[in-house]
C-alpha cells in the first residue's frame, strides 16, 4: 500500500511518500481501505519528536479517517466487507496516512451517505474531542457562557456549534479574517486576538475551552467566575495550574468509542454541526500540508484524499 510515513524525527521534509507492507486484521479488528485521513496538530508534533514516544521505524502518522471495510477478523461480527465507516485510532497507535489500516471494530462507526468521506475524516478526532470536553468534562448546561479560544480550528468550531446547540453564549477569539465564518456558525461574541486582549473583555464565564495552549492558555483562568471550570487541549498531558484555587483545571480525556462517533453522526444529520472547511491535499503532498499545519493559519480542517 501506499502510505505517507517518517524514518526518523524532523521537520515537515522528513515525510517520505512510498510503499509500505498492507495490514492485516487481528481478532475483533477490521482493515479499512481509507478514502480520506485527517491532518491534526498532533500529527506534526509526533513527528518532531515532541510527543508519542516512537519504538520503530519506518512510521505512518495519522490518527482519523473514513472509508470501507475490505477484511474483518475473528469475532467480528457487526462489521462486514464493504460497509463504510469513520473513526478515530486508539490511543497510542497511528497510522491512517495510508491507504489501508487495521484496527479495532469497536472504535469504529458507520458512516451514513449524507456524510462524504472528506467530513467525515475531518469530523472524526475533532468532534470526538469537542464532544468528550463540551460535554463529557465540562457538562456545558443551558444559560452559561463559555470562551472558545482559536475558534476557526476544526475542534473549537465543532465545540461552538455544539455549545450553542446545548443553550450556551458563546464567546470565541480569532483573527478578523475568521469572524463571519465563526459568526455563521453561531458564536455569539468574536473577539480579534490580534487587537485586543481578551482578559480585558471578557469576565465572569462558567467555562473556558482553550485549544491554543502556551501563554493563552494559562490567561484564560482569568475570565472565569468563582467556581468556573476549564479545560485544556493544547498544553500537554496536564492542565495548566491555576493562579487562583476558586476554579478548576481539566485536561479530559478523549476515549475511543462507538457511542461518541455516533454522537457526531447525529449532530451532522439532524443540522447542529455542519462538516469544516476543508483544504485537500494528496498523500503525496503530506510535506506541504504538514507546513500549513504547522503554522497555524488556516481555517477548518486539512484532509488527505487517499483514494
Amino acid at each position: 500500500m501506499k502510505a505517507a510515513f517518517i524514518e526518523h524525527h524532523g521537520g515537515p521534509d522528513v515525510l517520505k511518500f512510498g510503499e509500505m507492507p498492507d495490514p492485516v486484521a487481528a481478532p475483533g479488528e477490521v482493515v479499512v481501505d481509507i478514502v480520506a485521513a485527517s491532518v491534526n496538530g498532533a500529527d506534526w508534533k509526533v513527528r518532531e519528536g515532541k510527543s508519542n514516544q516512537i519504538s520503530h521505524f519506518p512510521y505512518i502518522l495519522g490518527r482519523d479517517f473514513s472509508g470501507v471495510v475490505s477484511a474483518t477478523g475473528d469475532g467480528v461480527s457487526d462489521l462486514r466487507i464493504g460497509d463504510e465507516v469513520f473513526g478515530v485510532c486508539d490511543v497510542g497507535q497511528e497510522g491512517a496516512y495510508a491507504e489501508k489500516i487495521a484496527v479495532k471494530a469497536a472504535i469504529v462507526a458507520r458512516k451514513t451517505e449524507g456524510l462524504s468521506h472528506v467530513d467525515a475524516a475531518a469530523l472524526a478526532l475533532a468532534g470526538l474531542t469537542a464532544i468528550c470536553v463540551v460535554e463529557d468534562a465540562l457538562k456545558l448546561k443551558v444559560g452559561e457562557t463559555i470562551l472558545i479560544q482559536g475558534g476557526a480550528g476544526g475542534v473549537a468550531s465543532f465545540a461552538i456549534q455544539l455549545a450553542k446547540h446545548l443553550g450556551a453564549r458563546v464567546i470565541t477569539t480569532a483573527s478578523a479574517s475568521n469572524h463571519d465564518y465563526l459568526r455563521k456558525i453561531g458564536a455569539d461574541e468574536i473577539i480579534d486576538y490580534n487587537a485586543v486582549d481578551f482578559t480585558k473583555v471578557v469576565k465572569d464565564c462558567d467555562a473556558v475551552f482553550d485549544t491554543v495552549g502556551g501563554d493563552v492558555a494559562q490567561r484564560s483562568f482569568a475570565v472565569l467566575k468563582p467556581g468556573g471550570r476549564a479545560a485544556f487541549i493544547a498544553s500537554g498531558a496536564q492542565a495548566p495550574k491555576p493562579d487562583r484555587t476558586d476554579v478548576v483545571a481539566l485536561r479530559p480525556h478523549v476515549g475511543r468509542d462507538r457511542p461518541h462517533l455516533e454522537r457526531i453522526v447525529t449532530l451532522v444529520a439532524a443540522g447542529v454541526v455542519r462538516p469544516p472547511e476543508v483544504t485537500r491535499y494528496r498523500l503525496s503532498e503530506a510535506v506541504a500540508a504538514h507546513k500549513l499545519s504547522e503554522s497555524r493559519h488556516f481555517r477548518g480542517k486539512l484532509v488527505f484524499l487517499v483514494r
